[in-house]
């Protein structure tokens, strides 16, 4: 199976969950509900093969609580992505969209102050590749996977500041070079 295949059935299932899930315990106003308020934004500051890129994005997604207690979560996102993207041997500039998909677990939670950590895997599929300055015979893979983890601090309920680790499983180019690290830092209202 390819992996744009792959990632089209991981976004059906990771996204048709929390409908069908929260249907059963609340109305369908939760989901819009929740889609806004976990509207996001950040930039993420990538190395490849040891020099840095940087790239924005925003994004939203649902949280699907899985205790009684509301503190072990699973949290589907989508982001559309921009950034440049440079390596030995050339760059280009990206559009993509990215379908993060995190476990969390809520660590304390008060009005003043709560902390969250997460882990999990991210698929990211290039929508553009424009601007490209790479080696003859090389290509961008367009279908990028990687593993995903960090905390989030809330403040006053209102919003929280995110830093997260993120390991790339594939390479960034077609010839095997190009292999992607990044940390991401973001705030959420």
């Amino acid at each position: 199976m390819k992996l744009k295949t792959f990632l089209k059935y991981i976004f059906l299932a990771v996204f048709s969950l929390p409908y069908f899930s929260a249907s059963a315990k609340s109305d369908g106003k939760d989901i819009v509900k929740q889609l806004i308020n976990n509207a996001h934004g950040g930039m993420e500051v990538h190395n490849v093969d040891g020099r840095q890129s940087y790239s924005g994005y925003v994004g939203t997604g649902y949280r699907f609580y899985l205790d009684e207690k509301n503190r072990l979560y699973i949290y589907p996102a989508i982001d559309v992505k921009w950034g440049e993207y440079r390596a030995d041997g050339g760059g280009f500039k990206s559009t993509s969209i990215a379908l993060p998909v995190t476990v969390g677990y809520d660590l304390f939670n008060n009005e003043v102050i709560g902390m969250k950590l997460y882990g999990g895997v991210e698929f990211e599929q290039f929508l553009s590749v424009t601007d490209t300055n790479l080696d003859s015979g090389v290509d961008v893979n367009r279908s990028q996977a990687g593993l995903t983890g960090g905390t989030s601090i809330r403040l006053l309920n209102k919003f929280s500041i995110n830093a997260s680790y993120y390991y790339g499983l594939t390479t960034l180019f077609n010839d095997g070079n190009g292999r992607t690290s990044s940390y991401n830092f973001s705030i959420n209202f």
